[in-house]
């Protein structure tokens, strides 16, 4: 689990407090999984995950359980909401949702194979029956730098601190810099010729985001990047896993050959790549504040694709 700073614990311990309370949930006992740009709780005793975002979020939180519905109601291999709750749950300042808790045997790891039914359960899809956000990772990006670039008080501080000691440069050199990349990507993006048929999409699959559910089935879990757009796009975290993250080749051709299709062999990759490493490198940039190693981590990657070397990433605890 990543280091938080006693502040940023006791702001999201807060937060698990009044969902819980709003929800009529003993929080007894929860453990936090994860926290990236949502904060991620087991509560054994109540057999529910909940996912707790900031109150700014609620159009994204409203529109995630209306599509868990629906995939729910079409059988799609996908984790489900916990019943018998008003969802989302509600207070002034967090938005959340609750999930039906799958037990995990300790250390299984799911391999890369295991996307492949998932995925082209979802890509068999043209609709969900009601409009879907257009796949659009680029403006997601540039949204999340200029959130950061209009920091102010000790934010801001922290920021131009952070980056002037750890990525080696001024912030406004910084966003700059991920802006112009951000224009350049997008042209790329443009003028892509995708090899799939568009369809529905998962939007953030990668095997960290797979479960395994009451059955023995592997589900996806995460559903806030649902969209409509290319299917290669489901297959990128695989590929750039191996490329950036040194994961095992092998597991990759299991995946591409279960899934049917290689996207390291595809025209379209380095487009692709370039797209996940914006991303990457914007997704948490926001939220550094009381995440040291999170904050350290984002600096290194910022380095390296700065200096277009192919020095290992690594994953967020």
């Amino acid at each position: 689990m990543t280091t938080l700073s006693s502040g940023e614990r006791d702001r999201l311990d807060t937060a698990l407090r009044d969902i819980a309370g709003a929800a009529g949930i003993d929080p007894a006992g929860a453990v936090l999984l994860r926290y990236t740009m949502n904060a991620v709780y087991k509560l054994p005793a109540a057999s529910l995950v909940l996912r707790i975002a900031p109150a700014a979020n609620r159009s994204t939180v409203h529109r995630v359980t209306k599509i868990a519905h629906r995939l729910a109601e079409l059988g799609l291999p996908t984790v489900r909401l916990a019943p018998g709750l008003e969802q989302p749950i509600e207070t002034p300042d967090w938005t959340a949702t609750a999930w039906t808790y799958l037990p995990q045997i300790p250390g299984q790891r799911h391999r890369q194979a295991e996307l492949a039914h998932p995925l082209l359960a979802f890509h068999s899809l043209n609709d969900l029956g009601f409009p879907l956000p257009q796949w659009d990772p680029i403006s997601r990006a540039q949204s999340r730098l200029e959130t950061a670039a209009a920091a102010r008080g000790d934010q801001l501080i922290y920021l131009q601190t952070w980056a002037a000691s750890q990525v080696r440069l001024d912030l406004s050199d910084l966003v700059g810099w991920l802006r112009k990349r951000a224009l350049s990507v997008r042209g790329a993006a443009a003028s892509a010729e995708w090899r799939l048929p568009t369809s529905v999409i998962h939007g953030d699959a990668h095997a960290g985001n797979l479960l395994t559910d009451m059955h023995g089935q592997s589900v996806l879990c995460d559903l806030d990047s649902v969209s409509t757009g290319p299917p290669e796009w489901d297959l990128v975290p695989a590929a750039h896993g191996v490329e950036r993250f040194g994961d095992p080749r092998e597991q990759y051709d299991e995946l591409s050959a279960a899934y049917g299709f290689d996207l390291l062999s595809s025209p379209t990759w380095p487009t692709l790549r370039s797209i996940r490493e914006l991303q990457i490198v914007t997704s948490v940039i926001g939220g550094l504040t009381g995440r040291p190693d999170v904050a350290d981590e984002l600096a290194h990657r910022l380095r390296s694709l700065i200096a277009g070397d192919t020095d290992t990433w690594h994953r967020y605890r």
